[in-house]
């Protein structure tokens, strides 16, 4: 166990809450500037078509910091995502138990990508049984210092992060190989919270 430093993710991979429930305690990156093709604002999910990733459409501007990340609303992303989400995985054995947990996260309309995606850790957290601390950092380091930065360890194009591979049967394995670290929900919504 050790002092972990994370980015913030939408419905971040297997792995990233695997790691976050083996820390000592956490640390989530608010200083940093937001990155394009990363998980702060896009998950990958299995459907009957294959991998599927499903993106937070974001305002663009000159604000750099995540914190300052606005959604961009004008489009129904939210609408779309949970549509998304209720095909592949309706007919998964824990929709039906966890989908109230979720769905009200596509209702509402959020402006900050950061406290959107915040909320929906604290909940994964929760139904994870994720229970170490979490802290906020107060200013950007590169290098920080006791802890294991894993700000940039986490990315879409890199799907194998750890040796340990958790395997478990997914929806769609009758059409598709087992795809590695899919979003969160994948595991939650087929296997449930247990890792």
């Amino acid at each position: 166990m050790s002092n972990k430093l994370f980015s913030i993710a939408y419905f971040p991979p297997v792995d990233y809450l695997f790691e976050m429930k083996n820390a000592d305690s956490v640390l989530i990156e608010t200083c940093e500037n937001y990155q394009k093709q990363t998980y702060r604002n896009r998950a990958t999910i299995l459907t009957g078509n294959g991998l599927y990733d499903l993106i937070i459409p974001i305002i663009r501007s000159d604000v750099k910091q995540i914190k300052e990340v606005r959604i961009d609303n004008s489009y129904e992303w939210q609408r779309h995502h949970w549509k998304t989400i209720e095909s592949a995985y309706n007919n998964s054995p824990y929709f039906l138990y966890y989908r109230d947990f979720f769905e009200p996260f596509f209702l509402k309309k959020s402006t900050f990508l950061f406290d959107f995606n915040l909320e929906l850790l604290h909940l994964l957290r929760k139904l994870f049984s994720i229970t170490n601390p979490v802290l906020f950092t107060e200013t950007f380091e590169l290098h920080p210092i006791g802890m294991e930065d894993l700000r940039g360890f986490f990315l879409p194009e890199n799907r194998t992060f750890r040796q340990k591979k958790i395997q478990y049967q997914q929806v769609f394995s009758d059409r598709f190989d087992f795809a590695e670290n899919l979003a969160c929900i994948d595991y939650l919504f087929t296997k449930g919270r247990d890792f």
